[in-house]
């Protein structure tokens, strides 16, 4: 994605890699959507309360269990073609040891975060280009890493990355700005990075002060999905804007009608995916359901998936449509696990070096 910085990628990586070779919290009171609930300081108790409301995408990743699952842990010590050590130097922590989960979510360009077409009451970007023309679609991507950090290593770390750069405050939070990037230490145990804007409305919406995603459609969808309960590996929402089809064409496509997807992995003896989808009405979520199968069975043809021994799985994905919903599910036995854990490591090495350049 365009505006995606070489360590956000280590981030969205490690939550592709669960997705990719595979394929809690206590209940609490959600505001309604679109409203403000402030607060008297900061709340990480659930990442979810530092994604805005305006955030089209949003994934969480538990990386402890990743290091505890014989499916991911090679993954995870392996550092991925040295983003470990970039992670070192660009923040000065490993998301692979310090972090315990991951979080992760984008705004389509255009989206507002404080206010319609404005980032914090600043014009998010322009309408044209110099020459009149509209800007390629995009988007604007925050990670937020609940683990174990030292204030002044991040800070050092940022600040030799990104020569010039300058250290503050926004509300409780450290923040160190430079480069068109910005980190923040939310709490102690709480790291975000993004763009500075981004970065300062993640602090406002753990304070309360902009409505958070669990309010909305997709919040909606996590707890559909319990995962806002039982603590799945991994859960990721997605709103299915205009922009992000258009951003999207050329090499993937989504069925037409179908507004909203989510999809939650299981890590235990099995791994375990299930999904889940808002469609317009209720022949379009059954149209969804049959192009989601369609399509598995198309890939389960390709040369690669057949390499790393994925077809019998794809093969083996179910959908249908209930209502203007749809769900899925799909299951990697665990006497495959051996057989995939190699090839799938291999294809994730070449992800991550690929993602360096």
């Amino acid at each position: 994605m365009n505006g995606w910085f070489r360590v956000e990628r280590l981030r969205a990586l490690a939550a592709l890699a669960a997705l990719t070779a595979l394929a809690g919290c206590a209940e609490t009171s959600v505001p309604a959507f679109g409203t403000a609930n402030p607060r008297g300081s900061a709340d990480d108790g659930d990442l979810w309360n530092l994604a805005p409301a305006a955030a089209d995408t949003v994934a969480e990743v538990d990386l402890a269990a990743m290091r505890a699952s014989p499916w991911t842990r090679a993954m995870t010590e392996s550092g991925l073609s040295g983003q470990r050590e970039e992670s070192l130097r660009a923040y000065g922590y490993d998301p692979f040891t310090d972090g315990d989960r991951l979080l992760a979510f984008a705004i389509e360009a255009g989206g507002p975060t404080s206010g319609p077409g404005t980032l914090n009451g600043v014009p998010d970007s322009p309408a044209t280009d110099s020459a009149g023309r509209s800007p390629a679609p995009s988007s604007r991507t925050v990670t937020v890493v609940r683990g174990r950090f030292d204030a002044g290593r991040v800070g050092a770390a940022f600040t030799a990355s990104n020569p010039g750069a300058k250290s503050g405050r926004w509300r409780d939070s450290p923040i160190w700005e430079g480069g068109g990037r910005a980190v923040a230490l939310v709490t102690a145990r709480t790291l975000v990075s993004g763009a500075p804007a981004d970065v300062r409305t993640a602090i406002d919406t753990a304070w309360g002060i902009v409505p958070d995603a669990r309010s909305g459609p997709l919040g909606e969808l996590r707890r559909a999905m319990a995962a806002d309960r039982d603590g799945p590996a991994s859960f990721a929402a997605v709103n299915l804007t205009d922009t992000m089809r258009a951003r999207a064409a050329g090499f993937a496509s989504f069925p037409a009608g179908l507004r909203r997807f989510a999809a939650r992995i299981d890590l235990g003896q099995d791994v375990n995916l299930d999904f889940t989808g808002v469609a317009d009405t209720a022949a379009d979520a059954s149209a969804a359901a049959n192009t989601i199968v369609i399509a598995a069975h198309m890939y389960a043809e390709g040369t690669m998936v057949r390499l790393l021994g994925l077809a019998p799985v794809l093969k083996s994905v179910a959908a249908a449509a209930e209502g203007t919903r749809l769900h899925g599910h799909v299951t990697v036995p665990a006497e495959q696990r051996e057989r995939l854990a190699d090839k799938l490591l291999a294809v994730m090495q070449t992800l991550a070096a690929n993602a360096r350049h």
